[in-house]
């Protein structure tokens, strides 16, 4: 038992076209997530090792978490790359990986994100929590959507492969 799969994209469009709308629209989310960690890290190393840092190390733990963000956001650069090769030269293995990472990455942000309000608790007012909720499950459930176009893509692209049937030679 696997992913469910859809028979076609938002507003109509197919399947195909809906892995390339969501390369696209990870390639640029990511790409736009480097430059912005990136412009962070500029911003706080300049810093590191100056008097301002020197009693709280604020600056030290900045740079360090912005470098390791953008570290991140290249790995979903790669993803969004391999995705949209994947999608132009129709190559069923790499769709699959995409899938399963996804998937993965997926898992482990609900994880971390329960973990975490776990341990430390939640605070605020009942309706920022609410609103907090609220966005978590409009972004998962967009991200769950994405990941579930991408699956029914690769699932239409190998019943293709497997109605072909085996190559022999007559």
């Amino acid at each position: 038992m696997g992913l469910p799969h859809i028979e076609s994209f938002c507003c109509c469009l197919g399947l195909e076209t809906g892995a390339r709308v969501v390369g696209v629209m990870h390639l640029l989310a990511a790409t736009s997530f480097v430059v912005i960690c990136s412009l962070f890290a500029h911003d706080a190393g300049s810093y590191v090792g100056t008097v301002e840092d020197a009693g709280d190390h604020l600056y030290s733990i900045w740079y360090k978490l912005a470098v390791g963000f953008a570290v991140v956001a290249v790995v979903h650069v790669l993803l969004a790359l391999a995705l949209l090769y994947a999608v132009h030269k129709r190559h069923v293995t790499v769709l699959r990986a995409y899938v399963y990472i996804m998937c993965m990455l997926y898992v482990a942000a609900l994880l971390y994100i329960i973990i975490t309000a776990l341990l430390r608790g939640v605070s605020g007012s009942g309706s920022d929590i609410f609103l907090a909720f609220l966005e978590g499950l409009v972004v998962f459930g967009f991200l769950a959507y994405c990941i579930l176009c991408v699956n029914s893509y690769y699932l239409l692209l190998r019943s293709a492969k497997d109605m072909e049937g085996p190559n022999t030679p007559y």
